[in-house]
């Protein structure tokens, strides 16, 4: 049995139901990626312990651990379910890799003013829309309300009252809670003038294409290329500013944990307001 059969017609209806279509592309992803590395569409016979180490190897190697972490989740997710209905002899024991802890890293206000500056830039039309507006609403909203990049282009034009985005728990990482945020009188004329038929912010084409029109933004922006600069930094970014000034990035970014919210997302350089140590010990280029 193909790998994509078994989460087509079992694990997404029985284990990812009402799970976000973002949850189900990225396990798309990783399954390609697999099937790329085989050289052929991955079976459940590939699902051994000696392969899937070799393959997570070889991601870690090209791409992020935490992107080689994660498919080692999906793919032993479907592994443990082929298991538990005896479609396969075997479970995995594929243990989880040692993640570095990094820096959350923050765009600062410059370098946030020119991002806006270059998506206002940005020639040509995104359906009727003029590419400056839809891109400098997108990047608004994202920085007003630090929401997931999938949550805010699932919004529908009813969902936007003129003043408020009503962001709904479907639409969201998890499905569990709506959210309501009010938005700056200049973000709110942006949207009025982005506003779509079937979404508040309609993107006609694939995905991939617009995380590639974004990348261009950041680069003509000056800020250079990477994944670590997608939309994400922006939701990085908003929280860091937001604790910086004394709001509670816990619940602007709606975390189950603070640690999630301090580990993964908040740049040390804007939230730390005690002393560093540089302040407190004393200096050793000079003569006491």
């Amino acid at each position: 049995m193909l790998l994509q059969h078994l989460f087509d017609q079992m694990y997404r209806p029985l284990r990812l139901r009402g799970r976000s279509a973002n949850t189900c592309r990225l396990y798309g992803c990783t399954i390609r990626a697999f099937g790329k590395w085989l050289g052929y569409p991955p079976t459940i016979d590939d699902l051994t312990d000696l392969t899937l180490s070799q393959y997570l190897d070889h991601r870690a190697a090209h791409r992020s651990p935490y992107t080689a972490e994660k498919e080692r989740s999906q793919l032993c997710s479907l592994w443990r379910f082929a298991a538990d209905r005896r479609i396969v002899p075997t479970r995995p024991e594929v243990p989880p890799a040692p993640l570095p802890d990094r820096v959350p890293r923050a765009w600062t206000l410059g370098e946030l003013a020119a991002i806006y500056r270059a998506a206002a830039a940005t020639r040509g039309f995104i359906g009727p829309v003029p590419a400056g507006v839809w891109y400098s609403a997108l990047v608004s909203v994202l920085w007003e309300t630090a929401e997931r990049i999938g949550a805010v282009l699932s919004c529908r034009p009813d969902d936007f009252d003129g003043q408020h985005l009503h962001v709904r728990a479907e639409y969201r990482k998890g499905s569990k809670r709506d959210r309501v945020y009010r938005l700056s009188d200049r973000t709110a004329g942006l949207l009025r003038q982005a506003c779509g038929t079937n979404r508040l912010l309609e993107w006609p084409r694939s995905h991939t294409l617009l995380w590639a029109k974004y990348a261009d933004i950041v680069a003509r922006a000056g800020l250079g290329r990477g994944r670590h600069l997608s939309f994400h930094a922006l939701r990085r970014s908003a929280a860091s500013h937001f604790a910086s000034l004394g709001g509670d990035p816990v619940q602007l970014l709606d975390h189950s944990s603070p640690r999630i919210t301090h580990r993964w997302y908040l740049d040390r350089r804007l939230t730390d307001r005690g002393p560093a140590p540089c302040d407190i010990l004393p200096r050793i280029d000079e003569p006491n």
